[in-house]
């Protein structure tokens, strides 16, 4: 359509040449869009060569004062866009190869057409060759410009890719590590309630041996079955604190704790304990949020519990309990002025089953922080101690905000 106007000036301007080759481009242009066979490359071809016979012509007619050198100019970005980087530069090459024929038709006069007449060699050669310039310019432009977005996109591509293979490869390690953490719990369950039957029985033997047959064993006799009833009676509570531990979480729902009111709960069952260790426990103000009542309960009796063991003789216990909240957690301490842990016990307090102290010292089998880990770790948070030997504890712990993602199976309940 932009050349319809060029043949109605052509004819009105007496260059009937110059209209006749614009109604023959008008005729290519249409044989190339509506041909339904022609291929896509054909296509293209055919419209860089109408173009460029457009553009000598308009050359050889209108001169620099016309459209031919910008359509050379065009020509190239075109050609740059849709072919090889190659065929760019050949086109450079064509412009110059156009520009110096025309500079010999100018030169030597050999066509007679009016609007050479008013060049000269000198300032055609000034024209031309910006345009050469520009063209060699524009095309090993574009040639960096889209090496460069190659370069980058073939780059982000890569990293996709490695990103998606390396997140796919984290879901399937934590997919079986889930597998093997349910595999790892069922099993304890299994073993440490197929464990209990046994043991009970043992447990009831050797009651029975000692009300029936104490009068007639000697006293090394007497003496193993203590240690057996011992032994039996430590295993038991073994297997009933894993039991609990892979209990935790299991078969619970999120509700609206208020700590305060939990707080106080544990304080009330511990009445006893703290009054006989004549034990100081103040606390501030707790927060209130959705958690996991009986787990959460756990925590805060396990925590004080090991505060009321492990004092100083010589020193009433005296026990802070506080909270702060955070931008995406809540914070909890316990702080206490016990007998403290040893920098190098730090760690191995939080692992099941592990104990610092003597058994016919303090009581216990080793497990209520390994259950305060589990606890913490179930909300989104953490547990972790500073701690000076023979000054005291504190032990923190978190909350997270957003939790929920870390019990699978359990299913919150928002009902106010």
């Amino acid at each position: 359509m932009a050349l319809l106007p060029g043949i109605v000036m052509s004819f009105i301007g007496q260059i009937p040449l110059l209209a006749l080759f614009d109604v023959m481009a008008v005729l290519c242009f249409a044989f190339i869009t509506l041909h339904p066979t022609l291929s896509l490359y054909a296509r293209k071809v055919i419209l860089v060569i109408c173009l460029y016979l457009l553009s000598i012509i308009l050359l050889i007619y209108l001169g620099s004062f016309g459209p031919g050198l910008l359509y050379l100019l065009a020509l190239t970005i075109f050609i740059s866009l849709i072919f090889p980087i190659k065929f760019a530069f050949w086109s450079v090459a064509g412009n110059l190869v156009i520009c110096i024929l025309f500079s010999l038709l100018i030169q030597f006069s050999l066509i007679d057409a009016s609007i050479i007449q008013h060049y000269t060699l000198g300032s055609w050669i000034a024209v031309s060759s910006n345009l050469v310039i520009l063209s060699a310019v524009i095309v090993a432009s574009i040639h960096l410009l889209f090496n460069g977005l190659q370069t980058t996109i073939v780059k982000e591509f890569s990293l996709q890719n490695q990103l998606k293979e390396e997140s796919q490869a984290l879901e399937r390690m934590l997919q079986k590590m889930e597998a093997k953490n349910a595999e790892l719990e069922q099993f304890a369950y299994i073993a440490s309630h197929d464990l209990q039957e046994p043991l009970a029985t043992i447990l009831s033997v050797v009651a029975l041996l000692d009300k029936q047959y104490k009068e007639k064993l000697d006293v090394n006799a007497l003496r193993y079955l203590g240690f057996l009833s011992q032994a039996s009676s430590r295993m038991q509570a073994l297997i009933t604190g894993l039991l609990e531990y892979s209990r935790i979480g299991k078969e619970t729902e999120l509700e609206l704790v208020d700590c305060n009111q939990l707080l106080h709960q544990v304080l009330t069952e511990c009445a006893e304990q703290i009054k006989e260790n004549n034990a100081a426990i103040s606390s501030d103000f707790l927060p209130t949020f959705y958690a996991y009542r009986a787990e959460l309960k756990l925590l805060f009796e396990n925590l004080l519990s090991n505060a009321l063991k492990f004092r100083k003789s010589e020193l009433s216990p005296q026990i802070t309990v506080k909270a702060t909240e955070e931008q995406d957690k809540y914070l909890f301490l316990v702080r206490d002025n016990g007998i403290g842990i040893e920098k190098k016990f730090i760690q191995k307090i939080f692992i099941i089953f592990q104990q610092l102290h003597a058994k016919s010292k303090y009581a216990g089998i080793g497990i209520g922080l390994a259950q305060c880990k589990k606890i913490a770790e179930l909300h989104g948070g953490k547990i972790w101690v500073d701690s000076i030997p023979k000054q005291g504890s504190t032990f923190y712990f978190t909350i997270s905000k957003d939790f929920t993602s870390y019990g699978n199976t359990i299913k919150a309940n928002t009902a106010h």
